[in-house]
This record gives structure tokens, C-alpha cells and sequence, in this order.
């Protein structure tokens, strides 16, 4: 008989390949497959426990159909509310509050108060101030830029209109972005500060 001599594996090497296995890319596959697997189960067994809640407890039930019911009653009143706001904007002067197309930004301040519109009178107005700034002293126009922006820029120039279209953008941000309002009195004092800038669109429409 042939004997066979036992051999023994040294702990080091033992190590090496178990180290080996784990950080195999089929290992590490395997694992993250488990996890995933196990994850959807035990989501997937979340839901149907929930869904034989529903179905076999009476007060869930009623609560469920109570949240939708809730659910239809918002999506309608949202779509109603709507539905006036454009009723509303049609009977105030059947533009909504927007400006016309090539419409001068002084005339629309104008129409937008006579209709009670304070605030798109309070934007229109600021738009024509910044039109008249932009064209005396030849500051580029960009919906980006703020009050701020465009003042800066008139000192930098050392504009005469700097210290007027300061006073009106100061006031502009206080009723439109502060704890102001655009009201009535508001947009006549912002009419007021203005008035230092419509010489330049009486020169022009000349």
C-alpha cells in the first residue's frame, strides 16, 4: 500500500487565499447581488403586507379612500383657482397684466395703474427707468443685472444720474422685494422719483 504523506497547509497561506476569494470581483458581485435581492424582498413584502392592511382593516380602508377623495378635492380647487385667475386677468384689461408687444414702458406703467395692477406698474415703470439710464449713459441691458448692478455702474461713470436712479432703485426693491408693497402710494412715489428719467423718452418720442 502506497502511503500518502499529509501535507500541511502554513496559516499564511491559508490567509493569502481566502484574502483572494473575498476580493474577487465574483465574490464582491455575488454579495452586492444578495443585497439587492434582499433589499427588493423585503420592500416587496412591505407593500403586500401593507395591501392586506388595507384590505382586511376597515379603518385603514376608509382612511385610504378618505386621502384620495382629499387628493381629487385639492387637484380640483387647483384647476378652479386657476380658472378664475384667468377670468380675473380678462376682465381687467384682456392682456393679464403683461405688457404689449413694442409697447413703451412708461405707457404700460401708466395702464397698469389706471387698471389698479400696482405691482406690473411698479415693473414697467422700473424697466422704463432702466431703458432711459441705459441709453444716456450706454449701460448694457441684461435681465441678469439688478438695481444694484446698473448704479454701480453710473458711479463708476460718474454719472449725474447716479444719485436720482439710486433714490428710485432703492425704493423699487423696498415695495417690491422688501416688507413694502406695491400699492398705490408706492407706485406714486416711485412715479415721483422717476420723473428725472422722462425727459429722456420726451426727447426721444420727439
Amino acid at each position: 500500500m502506497l502511503q500518502v504523506a499529509q501535507r500541511a497547509w502554513p496559516p499564511a497561506a491559508v490567509h493569502d487565499t481566502v484574502a483572494a476569494v473575498v476580493n474577487g470581483r465574483a465574490f464582491g458581485r455575488s454579495l452586492q447581488v444578495s443585497l439587492a435581492q434582499r433589499l427588493i424582498r423585503w420592500i416587496s413584502g412591505g407593500l403586500d403586507a401593507l395591501m392586506h392592511y388595507l384590505r382586511t382593516s376597515e379603518p385603514a380602508r376608509w382612511l385610504a379612500i378618505g386621502f384620495a377623495v382629499l387628493l381629487v378635492v385639492l387637484v380640483v380647487s387647483r384647476l378652479l383657482l386657476a380658472a378664475r385667475a384667468r377670468s380675473e386677468d380678462d376682465m381687467v384689461g384682456g392682456d393679464g397684466g403683461r405688457s404689449r408687444p413694442g409697447e413703451d414702458p412708461w405707457l404700460a406703467a401708466a395702464r397698469f395703474s389706471e387698471a389698479g395692477l400696482f405691482a406690473e406698474a411698479t415693473h414697467a415703470l422700473y424697466r422704463a427707468v432702466v431703458e432711459s439710464v441705459a441709453r444716456t449713459d450706454r449701460l448694457r441691458l441684461d435681465p441678469s443685472r439688478t438695481s444694484g448692478d446698473y448704479a454701480r455702474d453710473l458711479r463708476a461713470r460718474g454719472s449725474s444720474r447716479y444719485g436720482a436712479f439710486r433714490s428710485f432703485a432703492r425704493r423699487f426693491d423696498v415695495a417690491v422685494y422688501g416688507h413694502g408693497r406695491c400699492d398705490a402710494a408706492a407706485f406714486a412715489e416711485l412715479s415721483r422719483l422717476a420723473e428725472p428719467f422722462r425727459g429722456d423718452r420726451a426727447a426721444r418720442v420727439a
